[in-house]
């Protein structure tokens, strides 16, 4: 719809809720993911509902598809060879390659601004943590090494830092990785969830849903963890940032 609320039109007639959906860097295309053809596949849609293109056709799983920054390629993971693996594919669905290969799974894949790497996680060492994999030649970095299952990666703007969802027990917080550093910076500590977290444009603060109060409602938070501001009073999701 229009930035007022104006002109909504129906994309799709099949059931994609809480699947990832994003624009693609030129705001021609959405990618996203949908069981609408007997398994889970990952399509582009044009934003007048013109355009429909199956980018995987595949009897596995393929999920998780993000955009490269250049709007070139889509990195996504599958089990088409027999458990999560992470793959790169052109635009257009062509020319899909397997990037890992190990026993364990690896899943939510994240670009870095300038394409170059990809932020995943992984339990390849018995426990579920974020690793870095630079394109160019495959090495891989392991990032973090905690008692929580960190997932959900999610760079930020200047690509210095890892926002990430971090899991203890039943307990949903965020944290923010320096790279550089290896520093963690916990932002929440709430009982209740909190995630579904977005950079601003400028590094400084993130959105984000939480469940204190009793409602998943959207706040603002440093990045530093502090300067917690609550924005809405009635439940919402996936907080999105303007670009600027």
């Amino acid at each position: 719809m229009d930035a007022d609320g104006g002109r909504p039109i129906r994309l799709t007639a099949g059931i994609v809720a809480k699947s990832p959906r994003s624009w693609s860097p030129d705001g021609e295309r959405i990618l996203f993911e949908s069981e609408r053809d007997g398994d889970q596949e990952i399509y582009t849609i044009r934003p007048d509902g013109s355009g429909l293109t199956r980018l995987t056709d595949d009897p596995a799983a393929d999920q998780s598809p993000v955009w490269s920054p250049d709007g070139s390629q889509v990195a996504f993971a599958s089990s088409r060879d027999g458990n999560l693996e992470l793959y790169v594919m052109q635009a257009d669905g062509s020319r899909p390659i397997r990037l890992t290969d190990h026993p364990a799974a690896d899943d939510n894949p994240a670009w870095s601004p300038d394409g170059r790497l990809l932020a995943f996680a992984s339990s390849r060492d018995g426990h579920r943590q974020l690793y870095l994999l630079r394109l160019a030649d495959r090495q891989l970095t392991r990032l973090t090494a905690d008692s929580s299952r960190d997932q959900e990666p999610l760079w930020s703007p200047d690509g210095t830092r890892l926002a990430f969802q971090a899991v203890r027990g039943e307990n949903y917080d965020i944290e923010v990785l320096e790279l550089a550093t290896r520093t963690r910076t916990r932002l929440t500590s709430d009982l209740e969830f909190d995630g579904q977290f977005g950079w601003a444009p400028d590094g400084a603060r993130l959105a984000f849903i939480s469940a204190r109060g009793g409602t998943e409602a959207v706040f603002l938070i440093d990045a530093d963890g502090g300067g917690l501001t609550r924005l809405t009073s009635g439940a919402a999701l996936n907080p999105s940032w303007s670009r600027r």
